[in-house]
């Protein structure tokens, strides 16, 4: 069963705009989008909106850009100037996503169209700390290049994640491999291979799931002579 994030008493109001039109209703004051608490949310939560000082009839839907699918949810405003709260689906895969109004248009905002926006992140984020190394920095001697790191989410270790390793000379993709870290978030990948003489970088990343937000990070250069 989903879980629904409640909390409006503790809402944070955003407010679009420096200036407030001046015939918003109520009078001075500027649309803006208020949500429940958005930390910790997980793929498949719910988050519940609420959008005020629009004029009264008017309609407002709610959605998620690159929302996977997620359907908008609408709501007529009340002669509170307020919509009555809106629950809508958080993404299925983990990710930074911008929850968007539609064009609240000037006779509903009492100046100029404006359309809200929040950022918001759902599921967890990592971190990817990694780097290369070699037994020798000549080529002519064969070296092993083994690039290692550690993937953390906060100060937690990221235990059996499934990494990309990209092994590039310069531009060129030079070799592709993968490796999966251990229970304290360490991953190991010696790459043997003939080497030509460069700058070397490799980029480790992965993908979006139900848990993490995709990442890449790329490591410092690698001389080999």
């Amino acid at each position: 069963m989903k879980k629904t994030i409640f909390g409006l008493a503790a809402v944070a109001a955003l407010a679009i705009g420096s200036v407030a039109p001046a015939l918003a209703y109520p009078a001075g004051q500027a649309p803006t989008l208020s949500l429940s608490s958005v930390s910790r949310l997980t793929p498949g939560d719910n988050v519940s909106v609420v959008v005020s000082r629009v004029k009264r009839d008017c309609s407002v839907s709610v959605s998620w850009t690159g929302g996977q699918g997620v359907d908008p949810v609408s709501s007529t405003v009340k002669s509170s100037g307020k919509t009555s709260v809106m629950t809508l689906a958080t993404p299925s895969t983990a990710g930074v996503y911008t929850l968007t109004t539609s064009s609240i248009s000037s006779a509903c905002s009492g100046n100029s169209a404006v359309t809200l926006t929040r950022s918001i992140t759902v599921g967890k984020l990592a971190s990817i700390v990694a780097k290369l190394s070699t037994t020798s920095g000549y080529v002519s001697k064969s070296p092993t290049v083994t690039v290692s790191g550690t993937v953390k989410s906060g100060s937690v270790a990221v235990a059996n994640k499934v990494v990309t390793i990209t092994l590039k000379r310069g531009a060129t993709e030079v070799a592709s491999t993968t490796a999966t870290t251990n229970g304290s978030g360490v991953f190991t990948k010696p790459i043997s291979q003939s080497f030509t003489a460069g700058d070397y970088t490799a980029v480790i990343s992965f993908a979006a799931n139900s848990t993490f937000a995709a990442k890449s990070q790329t490591t410092a250069i690698l001389k080999l002579r």
